[in-house]
């Protein structure tokens, strides 16, 4: 069966210097369709494709740190796919499984990929999936969902008397993030940060927060201080940071003394590089600031806590899933070959929630 399909893979072909650069950083070819030389193998028909911001970080040395991937290898991230050959006995043809995998049509695997996970067996019958799609495993019950659940739950500990500003609001973490502090912790206020004031709506109609303030309106650190002010006189006990840029620097103005802020990305510096500090988001007065009012700067990445998804993250939210109380949205991009321009969708903001390919 295998022999009639076609393969292909993304490779990195360039380390690209800025954010135009982004959509080229890859190149699509050819590759040999996978074989089966082993029992305990099975070949994954590629379904559903993740891209996430921290995918930066391979490819080039940049703000994030760490290593890079080199020229002429294949990306890896998140996905989910449908088994369409097997010598697994645990994991039969036409079973959906999710895992971080490279980015090819046709994948062969055997059970201890990272992240591996069975999302969906032929016979499972009546599972969360068979109501919000298997796409969901890369997003509402993926990696996504569980930063902003293990990022509000344990790391802030956001509690009732908490008013919250959350940036990258309307993006895969920050829909989920404000969610959970206002409806499963009952924040006193949850106040999201996004581009564009169809984001905004969505935050408040949709989602449940009691304010959204647009970035793009309000866009230097003043009117941010200003605007932050109107909204929340009270002031700020917690910020869950998503972006960094002049919103980070906001809010690190006004934040109430012995505030927690949540470092859980810095989009606005991902496409900037190491190699140029020019171009990098510095603010050195945090630290000062961080002195005299107490506070405390809690950066954290979710694999810290992924020893933990199958008695907490998957036992809680899909019973919030189907209550309705957690709320997602997807945006879908159609195509394969279509991988670069949805990870360039993450940088100008044209989605909401969850960027998911579609093979």
């Amino acid at each position: 069966m295998t022999n009639e399909l076609k393969n292909e893979e993304f490779v990195l072909s360039t380390r690209p210097s800025d954010q135009t650069e982004i959509k080229s950083a890859w190149k699509l070819q050819s590759c040999p369709m996978p074989t089966i030389t082993n029992d305990n193998e099975f070949i994954i028909k590629t379904l559903f494709v993740s891209v996430d911001p921290y995918l930066s970080s391979g490819l080039k040395k940049s703000a994030l740190g760490g290593d890079t991937n080199a020229i002429g290898s294949v990306q890896i991230s998140g996905l989910v796919g449908r088994v369409i050959e097997s010598k697994n006995s645990n994991i039969p043809v036409d079973t959906i499984v999710t895992g971080r995998f490279g980015w090819r049509k046709y994948i062969l695997a055997n059970g201890t990929e990272p992240r591996f996970r069975i999302v969906q067996k032929s016979t499972d019958k009546n599972t969360i999936y068979d109501n919000i799609g298997s796409s969901t495993a890369i997003g509402v019950l993926g990696m996504p969902s569980q930063t902003a659940y293990y990022g509000i739950l344990s790391v802030a500990n956001t509690q009732p008397s908490d008013v919250l500003v959350v940036s990258g609001a309307a993006g895969a973490v920050g829909t989920i993030t404000g969610q959970i502090a206002k409806k499963i912790r009952g924040a006193q206020k949850v106040i999201g940060i996004a581009g564009g004031q169809k984001k905004c709506d969505y935050l408040v109609n949709e989602l449940g927060f009691d304010a959204a303030i647009d970035y793009k309106e309000y866009n230097t650190k003043e009117k941010m201080v200003n605007r932050l002010k109107e909204l929340a006189p009270e002031g700020i006990t917690q910020y869950f940071d998503n972006t960094g840029g002049f919103v980070t620097d906001a809010v690190f103005d006004i934040i109430k003394r012995h505030g927690k802020i949540i470092i859980c990305g810095q989009i606005s510096t991902y496409n900037n590089s190491e190699e140029d500090p020019s171009k990098i988001n510095i603010y050195p007065n945090y630290l000062a600031k961080t002195i005299y009012r107490g506070l405390s700067i809690l950066g954290f990445v979710v694999s810290d806590f992924f020893d933990r998804n199958e008695e907490e993250f998957y036992k809680d939210m899909p019973v919030w899933l189907n209550e309705g109380t957690i709320k997602f949205q997807e945006t879908f991009v159609d195509g394969f070959e279509n991988l670069p321009r949805a990870y360039e969708m993450l940088f100008t903001g044209e989605n909401i929630g969850k960027v998911v390919v579609r093979v």
